[in-house]
C-alpha cells in the first residue's frame, strides 16, 4: 500500500563548522550534564554554542516561562544556528509552544532534534508548517546513549538516512506501507489531542514511546488516542521501548504489547512492535515528517527511508 502525502521540508543539511546550539527549553540541566554532547559534536567538526542563560533554574525549570520562550525564539531567529541539539526534556515544552513566532523559523528552517518532552515542539512544526525534524536522543541523554546510535544522528544531520532492521516479534502485523512517519512520548501525544500541535494523523505512520507510566494510564491514553480516530486514519504504528513502566498491587492482567495489540487489532495496516527507540540507551534517530517505508515480514521488520 502506498500512501501519497505532501512531502515535509527538510532543512539544510549540516557542513564542517556551522553551529549546533545546546538550548534547555524545560528542565533545568547543569553545565556537567551537557558536557560530553558539547565535546561529542566539537569532535565532529562543528562549532557548538550554548548560552549561559540555559544554567538558570526556576524550580525545576530551566528558567522562568518568559525565560525559556525567549531563549528558544533567539535561536529560532538566527540564521547561524543551523541545528538546536535540545538539552533535556522533563515538562515545560507545553507551556511555551503557544507564545513562539515560527515565521522566521519555516522562512529559514534548521533541525529541530530531542525527543520525550520535546515531542510537544516536534510534532508543532510537523503538523502546522510541514517541516522535519530529527526525534533522537538530547544533549543530557548523550551521557547514557550507545554511541553507534550518536553516530547515526551526526549523519543524518549530514544528509545520510539509514534503514533500520530488526528482528520481527510475534505481536506483529506484516505488510508495507509507505508514508510520512510522525510520533514520540505517547503521554505527550495524549497532551496534545484537541489542540494545533496535532490535528491530523491522516495516512501517516506513527511511532510512540514511554517510560515511567503505569499500566492502566498507558491504556487510557491509547484508548483515548483510538477514540478521536487517530488510530484508524494512520497507515502503520511502530511501537518502540516503554521503559520503566509500573503495575499496581492488584495487577492490571495485562503486558504492555498485549494492550497495544488488544486495541490495534481491528486495523490491518502494519504494525512493527519492540523497535528500538525510547528512553534506553539504543535509541535510534528517526526524521519525522519524512516518507518512509515499513515493511513488516515475518522474521524481520525493516524502516527505510526514501
Amino acid at each position: 500500500m502506498t500512501i501519497n502525502n505532501r512531502n515535509s521540508v527538510a532543512p539544510n543539511f549540516l557542513n564542517k563548522g556551522d553551529i549546533i546550539e545546546i538550548l534547555a527549553p524545560a528542565k533545568f540541566i547543569l553545565e556537567k550534564d551537557i558536557s560530553f554532547a558539547k565535546s561529542f559534536l566539537e569532535e565532529l567538526g562543528y562549532k557548538v554554542y550554548i548560552d549561559k542563560s540555559n544554567f538558570i533554574s526556576d524550580g525545576v525549570f530551566a528558567g522562568t516561562k518568559s525565560d525559556r520562550t525567549e531563549r528558544l525564539q533567539s535561536s529560532l531567529d538566527n540564521k547561524n544556528i543551523k541545528a538546536i541539539l535540545f538539552a533535556r526534556g522533563g515538562y515545560g515544552a507545553l507551556q511555551i509552544i503557544d507564545d513562539l513566532n515560527f515565521t522566521k523559523f519555516v522562512r529559514n528552517p534548521k533541525w529541530l532534534i530531542g525527543f520525550s518532552d520535546i515531542t510537544t515542539i516536534i510534532c508543532h512544526i510537523q503538523q502546522n508548517f510541514k517541516i522535519q525534524s530529527i526525534h533522537a536522543p538530547m544533549a543530557y541523554n548523550f551521557n547514557f546513549t550507545d554511541k553507534r546510535y550518536l553516530k547515526m544522528l551526526a549523519r543524518m544531520l549530514e544528509g545520510k538516512r539509514e534503514s533500520v532492521k530488526i528482528k520481527s516479534s510475534n505481536y506483529d502485523t506484516t505488510g508495507i506501507v509507505e508514508g510520512e512517519v510522525i510520533g514520540g512520548n505517547l503521554s505527550i501525544l495524549y497532551s496534545l489531542v484537541g489542540s494545533r500541535s496535532l490535528t491530523n494523523l491522516q495516512n501517516q505512520i506513527l511511532f510512540i514511546e514511554e517510560v515511567d507510566e503505569y499500566l492502566y494510564h498507558f491504556e487510557r491514553m491509547l484508548i483515548s488516542l483510538d477514540r478521536c480516530g487517530f488510530l484508524s486514519n494512520i497507515s502503520g504504528i511502530i511501537v518502540g521501548q516503554m521503559t520503566s513502566m509500573h503495575d499496581n498491587e492488584i495487577g492490571f492482567g495485562k503486558e504492555l504489547n498485549q494492550i497495544i495489540f488488544d486495541i490495534t487489532e481491528k486495523y490491518n495496516y502494519p504494525k512493527c512492535f519492540d523497535f528500538p527507540l525510547g528512553h534506553i540507551k539504543e535509541n535510534t534517530p528517526i526524521v519525522v515528517g519524512s516518507k518512509v517505508r515499513l515493511s513488516v515480514a515475518k522474521d524481520y521488520t525493516t524502516l527505510s527511508y526514501l
